[in-house]
């Protein structure tokens, strides 16, 4: 069976003593078996802790680079691992073996496999080539000392004709040069590209039938500004059931999931809470994506009060 991962951060508070208690309902309900951890410029701003709430309850996670490389893309646009930029993909490069060096050390410091995935991207937006790409993916497989596999997470292509969010290569490109790479297609991501809820879809079929899927994550978007924010923008929605506006129905997922079958490592959920939520509410947002990742059937109750 796939690992079920969520990312936490999307739906947690900023409250220690909340994010503890949806950590421990996370695992305690049967919500997560994983985590997905961003990396912006560390696995976490306390690691003890962070440690001491993953241990014993997720394992073959992923970590993913996306925020810390949209970070370094406002700093430096020429940042990216397919960079036509040479310094700015060597950089890229470069940090990218930071990330997977301290996904190594979390599964070091927890005694367990907490992480087996690392996701990474071909940035930066428009000034992208897939022959920078594949040099640095040709680069990062010289690095062997990790045991975490490198997969490609797809983002939304560049297009003349529709703003999109991050406007990296194509899928079909990013195919063409990764002979070795594994792929996870984010829903609210794919969406964005054309701005079409049907491309999430595609992209899964696409990478089903080359046996090149590995992960698949889901996260909404809205055609329409929302409470969370403008329309066709990366705001990780919840399931439609939740929020009206949210393209990301529950006959969009389990089309994705019916096309992946059984080719995927991991299924995954990343949906935002409102500020005001308590924990209750955050988890409930969770579970109504996870619940329809889990065999039909196979489902337990997955909102009792938080003890």
């Amino acid at each position: 069976m796939p690992e079920i991962i969520v990312g936490a951060h999307a739906a947690m508070s900023l409250e220690r003593e909340d994010q503890e208690s949806f950590y421990a309902n996370l695992a305690e309900r049967n919500l997560a078996t994983a985590l997905e951890i961003p990396f912006s410029d560390s696995i976490h701003e306390d690691p003890a802790w962070f440690v001491s709430q993953v241990r014993g309850r997720f394992h073959r996670g992923v970590v993913t680079a996306l925020p810390g490389t949209m970070k370094r893309l406002a700093e430096e646009p020429t940042f990216g691992l397919a960079s036509t930029d040479d310094e700015g993909r060597r950089a890229a490069v470069e940090w990218v073996t930071g990330v997977r060096r301290a996904a190594e050390e979390l599964n070091q410091q927890t005694g367990e496999e907490t992480v087996s995935f690392v996701h990474i991207h071909s940035a930066p937006g428009v000034r992208a080539s897939a022959e920078a790409f594949q040099r640095s993916l040709a680069d990062l497989e010289t690095d062997d000392g990790f045991r975490a596999e490198v997969v490609i997470e797809h983002c939304d292509a560049y297009s003349p004709i529709f703003p999109g969010d991050k406007r990296f290569l194509s899928l079909i490109t990013e195919l063409a040069v990764a002979d070795e790479c594994g792929f996870a297609i984010n829903w609210g991501g794919s969406a964005l590209e054309w701005q079409n809820p049907n491309r999430p879809r595609q992209h899964v079929e696409i990478l089903a039938e080359a046996g090149r899927l590995r992960g698949l994550i889901f996260s909404g978007v809205a055609a329409v500004d929302t409470r969370w924010g403008r329309a066709w923008a990366d705001l990780q929605l919840p399931l439609s059931t939740d929020e009206p506006a949210s393209l990301m129905t529950p006959r969009r997922v389990t089309e994705c999931l019916d096309l992946a079958g059984d080719r995927v490592a991991y299924l995954g959920a990343r949906v935002k809470a409102p500020a005001d939520a308590d924990v209750e509410a955050r988890l409930g947002l969770v579970a109504s994506v996870v619940d329809l990742l889990k065999p039909r059937g196979a489902s337990e109750p997955s909102h009792p009060e938080v003890g």
